[in-house]
């Protein structure tokens, strides 16, 4: 099978997304098939991905915000005829509309995977990107949805959102995928080589984009709240990941507003050692997303044997099931009576807690499973059979 994946950037310093783009690719392209990958890229992103034989990279042009290419649209035009099948990830930028135009002028079938970009559009964005993306969406967005063999969606929480938008077509709802081999539990003390004030000290972890939609807005302040108490002075909050558009800026504001600097360590992008290194040394991983398709970092976390505390805005209401974290609602309340909750337990409780969200990553979440149930979606689109909302993986 000839599978194309297009998406607006490739480079690694956008996150899950192209992590997880990359790693079905690899696994398909082991399994026998050809794949490709069509995106933009900088001049650092092409030397990044200077190893990755089957990446068309193309440069950006105005309006570089939209990641407009001209030569990704020739290129993809002229490679189309050897496609079989094109997953198209993300909705919102030009590479995407242009590859479900050039598909749709093709007559090559295309799975649309909006990534995230149909999560409701609440109090953590503008009223100016609302507008923006609602006339984008009835102008451009409805039509490629419309023309798509399916939509991929990460959770069923994710597939409501499609039909909230007046979508009526197939959906295909498939996970992402850990590693299990990569995110394993080992040495807790690597990570305070690399941050020593990390040292004997009860550490919480935030990893994601510094972006206003991660709840970073809403944790502060509980931190804050909870380190006045002595039970917890000690205690350091990391929070690790990439600014999105200067947000970091308001996050340094916000430690500053609640005098907070001393109990707070903020690394900036980690990847490599230093991720795993930190996954490892949490006490407790937590994420107060306001709204998330999936959260791999979740996954993640859970399969280095971390617990995890995250919102409802989150797919992830499992983890209450299993006992392997907590599943809160988007209130302080709740949010800081979990923290002192699992804060308050022995190692060993948490430990024990972590050993069932990794045996929930190994079962559900591992990527050979996950990728051949991509592998069962073509296979009905290429003969015209109809798609599982929940497809078993292909064992063929």
């Amino acid at each position: 099978m000839n599978i194309a994946y297009v998406s607006p950037y490739l480079a690694e310093r956008f996150g899950g997304p192209v992590a997880i783009v990359k790693n079905i690719g690899s696994i398909l392209a082991a399994l026998g098939h050809n794949v490709s990958y069509w995106a933009t890229a900088d001049k650092s992103a092409r030397e990044e991905l200077a190893s990755i034989d089957s990446a068309h990279l193309y440069d950006i042009g105005w309006p570089r915000s939209w990641y407009r290419s001209r030569n990704l649209v020739r290129g993809l035009s002229a490679g189309i005829g050897s496609v079989d099948i094109m997953h198209i990830n993300g909705m919102w930028l030009h590479p995407t509309y242009a590859a479900s135009r050039i598909a749709r002028a093709n007559n090559t079938p295309y799975v649309l995977g909006p990534a995230g970009g149909l999560e409701p559009w609440g109090l953590k964005s503008s009223r100016l990107k609302r507008l923006k993306k609602m006339v984008y969406l009835n102008l451009v967005g409805k039509s490629m949805m419309q023309a798509a063999a399916c939509l991929h969606a990460c959770s069923v929480q994710e597939a409501e959102h499609f039909r909230q938008v007046g979508y009526r077509g197939p959906i295909t709802v498939i996970p992402n995928g850990v590693d299990i081999s990569e995110f394993t539990s080992g040495d807790r003390s690597e990570a305070e080589a690399y941050w020593p004030e990390l040292k004997e000290r009860p550490v919480v972890l935030f990893m994601s984009r510094l972006s206003r939609e991660k709840g970073l807005d809403l944790l502060i302040p509980v931190w804050a709240d909870l380190v006045k108490s002595p039970a917890y002075k000690d205690s350091m909050l990391v929070i690790a990941g990439p600014d999105d558009r200067g947000y970091r800026k308001i996050v340094e504001g916000i430690i500053d507003r609640y005098n907070v600097g001393s109990q707070v360590c903020m690394t900036g992008m980690v990847q490599g050692r230093r991720k795993l290194a930190l996954l490892r040394r949490a006490d407790i991983f937590v994420l107060p997303s306001y709204s998330e398709n999936f959260g791999i970092v979740v996954a993640e976390a859970l399969a280095c044997g971390t617990p995890v505390i995250t919102t409802t805005g989150t797919p992830w209401e499992q983890l209450q099931e299993i006992d392997a974290g907590r599943w809160v609602p988007l209130k302080e309340a709740e949010l800081s009576q979990a923290l002192r909750e699992l804060l308050d337990m022995s190692e060993s409780q948490r430990k024990a807690m972590g050993q069932k969200g990794r045996n929930l990553v190994k079962e559900n979440y591992a990527w050979d499973r996950i990728v051949k149930k991509f592998l069962t979606v073509y296979d009905c689109i290429l003969s015209g059979k109809s798609i599982p909302l929940h497809p078993e993986p292909n064992i063929e």
